[in-house]
């Protein structure tokens, strides 16, 4: 067993149940009651301490549902609010096209009433013009009842007089503009026609006669112009003024003033000033009593290198030039006949010179032989 590395129990390693029991008694004799109040005590300050820390989490987990519940009905109120905005505008919105539907509908309904009533007068002012009630007639002309208001049979006020023969009712209502010409039926009569077949010779002399009274009336209304006296023309006119003053006669009469002399001088160069100081005025002529002449001296520009006075003498005029002009020292063009001569000239001494050379040449070849 020694080769096992076997080592025996000592004295102290042994179990020993006596010793045992007695160190557990006296454990047991050792505790105290002090010490287990203060057991007690630290066990109950541990549940209060549980407790404390139960109660709080209950609080938080209360608190929180609290907060929860808070939102929620915050959106809920919102979602409200704005459902009752979106319904109280839905309600608006249809309110309004419900009165829109019922303004359109009056509308509609007071122009039917009003073609209605137009229509009813129209067929009144028929049934007086028929009648040959005047005053019936005047009165509706006075409303605004349309003249020429026409029934289902095309028939008008005219021609309801002209069947029934009513002279003065047809008078009456060609003085108010009545169309009658060219206004027909269904069946293609006018109001001359009516009246011719109804036999009421006095409503047809009406009808044919009113134009033409209007015409001589409308003559004699408007007589001819007296002739006037025109100062500028010195003579008389009978037609109106403005043509008078459009016409040949006035405008030829007319005295326009003269035009303003130009002077080449233009009144900012010095030569005008110093005339202008020395008692010249503008627009006069030269001399005391500005009796001289008030244009320029013409003369001749001349640009040639021939004698004074040699040929044909050119026709003066004013040669004056502006500033900078290069239309001033442009030199005259030459004529062609000078050109033709001087060519000619060219060409001699162009001849004469090849002779001389063509001389030289051979002379000098003549050494050489």
């Amino acid at each position: 067993m020694t080769s096992l590395g076997f080592t025996p129990a000592s004295e102290q390693d042994v179990f020993r149940i006596e010793t045992t029991g007695q160190s557990s008694s006296k454990t047991k004799c050792a505790l105290s009651g002090e010490e287990a109040r203060q057991f007690y005590e630290t066990l109950m300050k541990d549940d209060a301490k549980e407790q404390e820390v139960s109660r709080r989490k209950d609080y938080d987990r209360v608190h929180q549902n609290k907060q929860k519940n808070r939102r929620v009905r915050r959106r809920v109120r919102a979602a409200q609010v704005q459902q009752d905005q979106t319904t109280s505008a839905v309600e608006r919105g249809t309110g309004s096209e419900r009165e829109e539907i019922q303004r359109r509908e009056m509308a509609a309904r007071d122009r039917s009433n009003s073609e209605r009533s137009m229509e009813l007068q129209g067929l009144k002012l028929l049934r007086c013009a028929h009648e040959g009630d005047i005053s019936g007639l005047k009165e509706l002309l006075s409303k605004g009842v349309d003249i020429n208001f026409q029934d289902t049979f095309f028939w008008t006020a005219t021609m309801c007089a002209s069947w029934s023969g009513k002279r003065a009712a047809v008078r009456l209502l060609l003085q108010h503009g009545a169309a009658w010409v060219g206004v027909v039926d269904t069946q293609g009569r006018d109001a001359k026609d009516l009246a011719l077949e109804a036999g009421h010779s006095e409503v047809l002399e009406e009808l044919e006669c009113y134009g033409r009274s209007e015409q001589k009336h409308a003559q004699s209304d408007s007589s001819a112009p007296r002739p006037q006296w025109c100062d500028v023309c010195c003579s008389k006119y009978s037609s109106s003024l403005s043509s008078h003053l459009s016409s040949t006669l006035h405008q030829f009469s007319l005295r326009h003033p003269p035009p303003t002399p130009y002077y080449c001088l233009p009144p900012s160069s010095n030569s005008y000033k110093m005339m202008v100081r020395c008692g010249w005025k503008p627009g006069t002529g030269l001399g005391p009593e500005g009796e001289g002449p008030q244009q320029p001296v013409p003369t001749v520009l001349k640009r040639d290198q021939k004698g004074l006075g040699y040929g044909q003498v050119k026709r003066a005029k004013v040669t004056h030039f502006k500033a900078r002009d290069h239309d001033a020292v442009k030199p005259p063009s030459r004529d062609k006949e000078e050109r033709g001569e001087k060519g000619k000239r060219k060409e001699e001494c162009r001849r004469k010179e090849q002779k001389d050379k063509n001389w030289e040449r051979d002379f000098r070849a003549s050494f050489y032989l």
